[in-house]
């Protein structure tokens, strides 16, 4: 992001901030410290090999967040999500800020127009304030990789019907979108591979990696260890679109195609590099009672970056379930992710095959502050650690309890 522009951001938080407070504002504080113990492995945030967000046992501040939405007129809001986090190489910014235009009309097919820095809505766990997890500590391998590398800088437009307005069981939306920004997407799952967290970068933030020789190499790529996921490199446009459908409150359907439209030879002058990345997303959600919730999503793409020098196939899918019986909760998910190494430059091997299983249980104790346990084991193989340990393989452990404070 261009300096001017971040100065225009900043200006336009401070904004938000002065007018969250306000009569129509919906304001929400959420802070979230967590005791976490996990493998001794430094993690990837330290330029380690280890997927996890936190590098020792102990205890951390996981979120510190403020999420305001504010009327300005009856058909325009404008909303703010603020970050705080004691890891990271950003501890304080937005992770969304954005326009919201949604006309009040009698038609059944209503339009809606977004612009700003926000979160396509592909994700059927992230579905609580902030793009937080009402289930989960830890995010799948895939919103995890959304929560890192994408979020859209630019315009959203839809349309979307309920069916009560019309008197049937169905609704849907359709959508599209314009955005610049994501030219690195591609970048992580690809020289560091899926890994399961909840840390959202921050606008103008810069994640590390694992410094593989083939990438970092003056003789080689010659490229960071580490990735500004929303930088622009080669300043074309890149988009999106979208269908979502639903029946009842009981079933939905959501389905996403994403092209950031990248340059794959374009590299700025801290080698930076664009990565031309394309997926499909679809996901499902189901409510066979009402304290019962099952979701499941499948992110299938592939990525390309320079003349054939990564030329990679990436694909993840999770299922879950929740079950809520106030003041508990209870969830589970399993987790499968791959990427498949297509180029043949043998320096730099991306492939990686793996699968996670996390355990989580909550309890209210009150309407302000909840605790929760979970527990989560995640191994496969990656090929680039062959250059600092003895095998492919990894196996990591994680448990946490946290303590939630939201107002």
């Amino acid at each position: 992001m261009k300096r001017g522009s971040l100065t225009l951001m900043i200006a336009f938080a401070f904004c938000l901030l002065t007018v969250s407070l306000s009569s129509k504002a919906n304001t929400r504080f959420l802070v979230r410290g967590v005791f976490s113990s996990q493998e001794d492995n430094t993690n990837f945030q330290a330029f380690g090999s280890n997927h996890q967000r936190f590098n020792d046992d102990g205890i951390h501040l996981a979120h510190a967040l403020l999420s305001t939405e504010n009327l300005i007129t009856d058909s325009v809001s404008f909303t703010g999500v603020f970050n705080a986090y004691s890891d990271g190489e950003k501890r304080f910014s937005f992770s969304q800020l954005y326009l919201k235009y949604r006309p009040l009309t009698a038609a059944s097919i209503k339009p809606e127009v977004k612009l700003g820095a926000f979160y396509p809505a592909i994700s059927a766990e992230n579905t609580d304030f902030g793009w937080l997890s009402p289930h989960f500590l830890t995010n799948s391998a895939i919103n995890s990789w959304i929560g890192e590398e994408l979020r859209i800088g630019g315009i959203e437009f839809s349309f979307r019907q309920n069916g009560r307005q019309v008197r049937s069981n169905w609704s849907w939306k359709v959508l599209a979108s314009l955005f610049k920004g994501n030219d690195s997407t591609g970048t992580l799952i690809s020289w560091r591979g899926f890994a399961l967290h909840d840390r959202q970068s921050l606008y103008n933030d810069r994640v590390t990696f694992l410094p593989i020789p083939g990438v970092v190499d003056e003789d080689t790529l010659n490229a960071p260890a580490w990735t500004e996921p929303f930088r622009e490199v080669d300043g074309r446009l890149g988009y999106y679109v979208g269908a979502h459908i639903a029946y009842k409150r009981s079933a939905e359907m959501r389905y996403y195609y994403y092209d950031n439209n990248a340059d794959a030879n374009a590299v700025d002058p801290d080698r930076i590099y664009a990565w031309h990345t394309r997926f499909h997303s679809l996901t499902l959600r189901y409510l066979p009672r009402p304290k019962l919730t099952l979701f499941s999503q499948l992110l299938y793409g592939d990525t390309l970056m320079g003349e054939n020098i990564v030329d990679n196939d990436f694909a993840s899918a999770y299922i879950a379930a929740a079950y809520s019986m106030t003041p508990y909760m209870l969830a589970a998910r399993a987790d499968w992710y791959q990427v498949n190494d297509n180029d043949n430059y043998a320096l730099d091997p991306n492939g990686s095959l793996g699968r996670a299983l996390t355990i989580s249980a909550g309890r209210n104790i009150s309407e302000h502050f909840s605790i929760t346990a979970e527990w989560q084991i995640n191994s496969g193989n990656q090929q680039n650690l062959r250059f600092f340990q003895d095998s492919e393989h990894f196996t990591e452990h994680l448990f946490q309890l946290a303590l939630t404070a939201t107002f």
